[in-house]
């Protein structure tokens, strides 16, 4: 199975805690730094390919993979310019398997992927997302499902308009079909929740979304940042 780790932001709310030539995705947690816990995670579930898909800085996450041996093939591609987490695939499109994962290299995450993969090949999805009950839902993308898991809509950062949606929200942590390819345009910045995803659902793809309590969280912000370092010194 494919791991494709989405890398390209600016980082610009965590720099509180990081500096300006740091990507996110060489953060340090507890003294290590996150793409370390992110590649772990994805090879001890069964991933055997990794491609990395940066843009700002993304020469200093080339260079430490160069530097260390993870035991798994890791590839980077680099965007001259912003393309969007969906645009980003289009780099790589010759190079993605029939299926794969999608993870934001700004998550800190233990979701059990196996189990997701097995309730994505159950339900038949052509997308599936990982779904959690958000404490800021007023800046995350809130979704609605039916008794079955089937996604039915997305508000992306609804304010303070959430509670009329509830908190059910996705983390950016999913599975593909190659053939979202084809939903995404080649001249536009575009995005998977805000873009992609609806534009599926009105088409009458299957979306479904895995409900999990399983620990995600983005270090996006210093106040989160600092929840996911207290958890790993515990």
């Amino acid at each position: 199975m494919q791991a494709i780790i989405m890398a390209g932001g600016k980082g610009t709310r965590i720099r509180a805690v990081t500096t300006t030539t740091l990507p996110k995705l060489l953060v340090p947690l507890n003294n290590k730094p996150l793409i370390n816990y992110t590649i772990e995670h994805v090879r001890n579930n069964g991933c055997d390919n990794i491609i990395i898909c940066t843009g700002y800085l993304g020469n200093k996450i080339q260079e430490y993979i160069d530097r260390n041996d993870f035991g798994i093939s890791i590839r980077l591609s680099r965007e001259d310019k912003p393309l969007g987490t969906a645009g980003a695939l289009r780099l790589i499109e010759n190079e993605l398997e029939d299926e794969f994962f999608i993870l934001y290299g700004d998550i800190y995450t233990t979701i059990n992927l196996q189990k997701m993969l097995h309730f994505h090949k159950q339900k038949k999805s052509d997308a599936t997302l990982a779904l959690h009950t958000s404490g800021h839902p007023h800046d995350s993308t809130v979704v609605k499902i039916d008794k079955n898991s089937k996604l039915l809509k997305f508000i992306e950062k609804p304010g303070d308009n959430w509670k009329k949606y509830g908190n059910l929200t996705t983390t950016p942590l999913y599975i593909l079909k190659k053939e979202i390819i084809s939903f995404i345009d080649p001249n536009m910045e575009v995005y998977f929740a805000k873009d992609i995803f609806p534009k599926m659902l009105k088409e009458g793809k299957r979306l479904f979304g895995y409900v999990t309590k399983e620990y995600a969280r983005d270090i996006g912000t210093p106040e989160r940042y600092q929840q996911v370092t207290k958890l790993l010194r515990e």
